[in-house]
């Protein structure tokens, strides 16, 4: 059935009931005809203006001015009003100068590599158990179970015996074995070491953060700090915590950097770093309403030059190109929007051109990852955790590793937490954790190399010569 059918519910043609309607309306004329409208051939030549029978003459129209009509269209209309521009500031020409300089990606900085024999170590990397109700020694087993690790390192878990074998029965891995010892002293190359921080019989509850999970964690920090203060250890692996449970009994925690800064006397930075993007926070571990009260000119600055000292050092660039994100959306839109960009943001990536780094900004976040800017840059730094975690962890979760730049020692951990909800279920995944032993093991390289490299430039001139 037609459209045309369904849509006229009084359709009654072809059925013969109103053939007798739609003649007498043809007879009338239709519906919307004029009645008085003379037949064809009747009056056609009357002139306009001519009166018609007992009418009385009129006068012709005149065509109205201005009017809608043909005749009138469009003719003694008013002149458009011509509009000008003020001249543009000269402040705002030198924003759109910069704005363009900004998105000007164009770096000419090839990769080179330090000329000069290798320096090659097998480092001993510490590693924290992390809550002892947590994922930290399923991890741990899971990673160490790679024979390649006792291959580039000598790994030394600081932890307790029974705090392994309770997770190794949990996860059913009752066939790995750690080289238990008293100190660090007693540890053998080639094996996984376990160095027994305490002896106490702490009970566990798996999945669930305890007083006693927090702080037996934390003991197991305090080790390894302790023994790289001593010179025993090349680098720090932590395994996750519980920060709520450890700052309950430690006034002030707020994660391992932090502590780790305070307790070797250190300014550093965190930064997530992955084969694909690095990012690194001016403020850490910071509540979002503070955000803005802790930034200064002075903390972007010190942390452009310890993120450019970290691409250097650990990563093995020579001229790093860091990319610095705005604060407020959109960057403030010149001072629209917010006036740190104005203010603290664009003075501190000005004052830090003369650390031999290219740093640009202030770019608007929100568009930045969008538009894959980040893989023109060697990092990305932004004003706070989110801001830059959220991407990093959309584009390369499970992958990354989070570094403490300019600690004493070298710092690496898993990006993710503690993952209370498949505790001793054997269902963690380690990836993320072995990456950071490597990850650990190629800075403590990187850093050897570096400062052999850099310790008498003027010599390693002469030598190349």
């Amino acid at each position: 059935m037609s459209d045309s059918q369904n849509n006229n519910p009084n359709n009654n043609a072809g059925n013969g009931e109103n053939k007798g309607g739609d003649r007498r309306r043809r007879n009338r004329g239709g519906r919307n005809r004029n009645r008085n409208r003379k037949p064809k051939g009747e009056g056609q030549e009357q002139v306009q203006g001519e009166a018609k029978e007992g009418q009385e003459p009129r006068e012709p129209r005149e065509p109205k001015q201005g009017g809608r009509g043909r005749e009138g269209r469009g003719r003694n209309k008013k002149p458009a009003k011509v509009v000008k521009a003020q001249p543009v500031a000269e402040e705002l020409k030198e924003n759109l100068d910069a704005q363009a300089d900004l998105y000007d990606m164009s770096f000419d900085t090839p990769e080179v590599e330090w000329e000069g024999a290798d320096v090659l170590t097998k480092p001993v990397v510490g590693i924290t158990c992390g809550d002892l109700n947590g994922i930290g020694m399923e991890i741990i087993i899971k990673a160490l179970e790679d024979e390649r690790v006792a291959e580039l390192c000598t790994p030394v878990v600081f932890a307790s015996s029974k705090l392994a074998s309770y997770h190794r029965n949990a996860i059913d891995k009752r066939d790995f074995n750690f080289n238990v010892v008293d100190s660090v002293d007693q540890i053998k190359e080639g094996k996984n070491n376990l160095v027994s921080v305490w002896e106490d019989n702490v009970e566990l509850e798996l999945g669930v953060p305890t007083d006693v999970s927090g702080k037996y964690a934390l003991k197991s920090i305090d080790a390894a700090i302790e023994a790289a203060k001593a010179g025993q250890i090349h680098a720090i692996v932590t395994a996750p915590i519980n920060k709520h449970n450890i700052a309950e009994q430690h006034e002030g925690f707020r994660g391992h950097t932090g502590y780790l800064a305070e307790a070797f006397g250190n300014e550093v930075l965190m930064v997530l770093a992955s084969d694909y993007v690095r990012v690194a926070t001016v403020t850490g571990h910071v509540p979002i309403k503070d955000v803005a009260a802790s930034l200064t000119q002075e903390k972007i600055e010190q942390s452009i030059a310890l993120l450019a000292q970290s691409l250097k050092r650990d990563f093995g660039k020579i001229k790093p190109t860091i990319a610095v994100l705005g604060l407020n959306p959109h960057a403030g839109e010149m001072g629209t929007i917010g006036s740190e960009e104005v203010e603290i943001i664009a003075p501190a990536i000005a004052n830090s051109q003369k650390l031999g780094a290219i740093v640009k900004g202030p770019y608007p976040a929100d568009g930045f990852f969008g538009q894959g800017h980040e893989e023109r840059f060697d990092a990305v730094l932004g004003m706070y955790h989110d801001q830059v975690l959220i991407p990093f962890k959309s584009l390369a979760m499970g992958t990354g590793t989070n570094c403490t730049a300019g600690l004493s020692v070298v710092r690496t951990s898993p990006d993710h937490g503690t993952a209370m909800h498949i505790a001793g279920q054997g269902k963690a995944d380690h990836a993320s954790f072995q990456h950071a032993i490597f990850t650990a093991i190629e800075t403590v390289q990187a850093q050897i190399q570096y400062d052999e490299m850099t310790a008498n430039p003027l010599k390693k001139q002469k030598e190349k010569n």
